[in-house]
């Protein structure tokens, strides 16, 4: 008699099938969150860039240099003031005579509005301030542009005038020297500040935005003016002071040229006043005090006093 045999047919239970499709939801499902965190690491990375971009734009690269002088400052450096917004870095939306821009890198900006979305597609949060925020992520990233404002709106340069002999303008010269110099005025023009050293030839300007810019100083009797660029960078003390020289002796008693005191080539005493008189009852003519309405130092008659 023949036995019959147990036969056992391969394959899965359908329980077996439920646990294998429940371990494979949970194995995608452990993907998919890994691999949002991944894509959300990666929009993290790039929007902090593009923050740090924009930052650039509005304050200037501090690497970007001409021979050891920093050259770039952005917005500020011509206009002054922080933007009121993130587009007037791309457009000139005030009508700024000294906007310079666009102040973006050009494959940065060539998406006219994208700049100022993060990678989540959310706008930058900025209003002129010194905080850049990105917001798309759920949580708020956040770039520092700047310590304080005033970091790169107030500032102060000062410097020294000498003749060429080395001489200071002294009592006699202090009031023939014009130093001036030309800033952003932070509403989209240009303001020039004027000052006279004071006898020893030392002079400061204040309330100085930061940027690359020009400056005159002027020994007004011979209109010998030295032209140069002064770099005003963010908390800027000019330390050490620099030097501004003329190439002529004019404040030395044997100096050339003009003067307000002392003897000119001719053997001329020149005498001009230095504080009030006597006689009080001149027109001041735009002077604080009547002396200080007689500063002529070439002779011109009449036509001023």
């Amino acid at each position: 008699m023949m036995g019959r045999g147990l036969h056992r047919e391969n394959g899965f239970s359908l329980i077996e099938l439920l646990v294998i499709i429940v371990v494979i939801g949970i194995l995608v499902s452990i993907a998919m969150q890994s691999m949002d965190v991944v894509v959300d690491d990666v929009r993290r990375i790039k929007t902090e860039r593009e923050m740090e971009m924009l930052a650039k734009a509005i304050t200037g690269a501090p690497g970007i240099t001409q021979g050891s002088n920093r050259c770039d400052f952005g917005y500020i450096g011509d206009i002054g003031a922080f933007p009121p917004n993130l587009q007037a870095l791309y457009q000139n939306t005030l009508g700024h005579s000294t906007w310079d821009g666009p102040y973006l890198p050009p494959t940065f900006s060539q998406d006219t509005d994208g700049f100022a979305k993060d990678e989540w597609g959310k706008a930058y949060s900025y209003s002129g301030g010194v905080t850049l925020n990105s917001t798309g992520s759920g949580a708020t990233i956040s770039k520092k542009i700047a310590d304080a404002a005033n970091d790169y709106l107030v500032n102060t340069l000062s410097g020294v005038v000498t003749d060429g002999a080395g001489s200071a303008p002294g009592s006699s010269y202090w009031d023939s020297v014009n130093i001036t110099i030309t800033v952003p005025n932070g509403s989209g023009g240009n303001a020039t500040k004027t000052v006279h050293p004071n006898t020893a030839g030392s002079f400061t300007f204040d309330s100085l935005p930061v940027g690359l810019h020009p400056l005159e100083v002027v020994y007004v009797p011979d209109a010998d003016t030295l032209h140069r660029y002064t770099t005003i960078l963010p908390r800027h003390k000019s330390t050490p002071l620099p030097y501004y020289v003329f190439s002529d002796g004019y404040f030395t008693s044997t100096g050339g040229g003009g003067g307000g005191g002392g003897c000119d080539s001719s053997g001329t005493l020149i005498l001009r006043p230095d504080g009030a008189g006597s006689v009080t009852n001149l027109s001041t003519s735009g002077c604080s005090n009547n002396w200080e309405c007689v500063d002529e130092a070439t002779s011109d008659e009449d036509a001023t006093r």
